[in-house]
């Protein structure tokens, strides 16, 4: 009888052998631990690079920046892409300014200084992006979705990060903190309603915090 795998060793043997090697991205990374700025994990660094690397997007749009690690993955794994990122926390900000003048080719990167929900509202274009990466405040995420998906082309590929929120969205909404309910509530609807809408194929994996896959149809 096989006994069951230990998905935690697993995982630790994966990321063993494939460590980033790339000084910009490892440097970035080791600020991040020191400064205690969340980054995504290194699963998720590894799925990026997957989908870039098949997808080979000519556009990308990021949300949420922090201090532009996920952004500075994208562009060295697709360097011939443009970048539209969004951020609006202050202090971010000019931590992402710093990095984008010191890691990026300019030329393909545009900062956005403006709250996300504003910023989709306002672009009044459609069908301009190969690739969107969706990685700021969960309980927005419901609200975006059809603004995002306005903007990705045919065939776009919407990556949307942290989606178990840590396991909670797993939890029974009463067994969560009544200050998390809104957030748990929104998450789950979020999933929901891009898992059943017809314009994408949609499908979820158990990497990092969990992490979706929505390709426009």
């Amino acid at each position: 009888m096989i006994e069951k795998i230990d998905e935690v060793r697993v995982n630790d043997f994966i990321l063993s052998l494939s460590s980033e090697n790339d000084y910009d991205i490892m440097s970035l990374k080791e600020y991040a631990i020191m400064h205690d700025v969340p980054i995504i994990r290194d699963e998720i660094r590894d799925f990026i690079k997957l989908i870039i690397n098949i997808k080979k997007p000519n556009s990308i749009l990021e949300i949420g920046t922090a201090i532009a690690y996920s952004t500075l993955i994208m562009h060295k794994n697709c360097k011939d892409a443009t970048i539209i990122t969004i951020e609006d926390f202050e202090r971010r900000i000019s931590e992402a300014k710093k990095n984008i003048e010191k890691f990026f080719d300019k030329s393909k990167i545009t900062l956005v200084e403006k709250d996300a929900g504003i910023y989709l509202k306002e672009n009044k274009e459609e069908k301009v992006f190969d690739l969107v990466f969706l990685d700021a405040a969960k309980g927005q995420y419901v609200n975006w979705i059809s603004d995002i998906k306005r903007l990705m082309k045919k065939d776009a590929i919407l990556l949307s990060d942290n989606i178990f929120k840590d396991g909670e969205i797993l939890e029974s909404k009463f067994l969560i903190k009544k200050r998390d309910r809104t957030i748990h509530k929104r998450m789950r609807e979020f999933l929901k309603t891009i898992v059943d809408d017809n314009e994408f194929n949609t499908y979820l994996f158990n990497i990092g915090d969990g992490i979706s896959v929505s390709i426009k149809k």
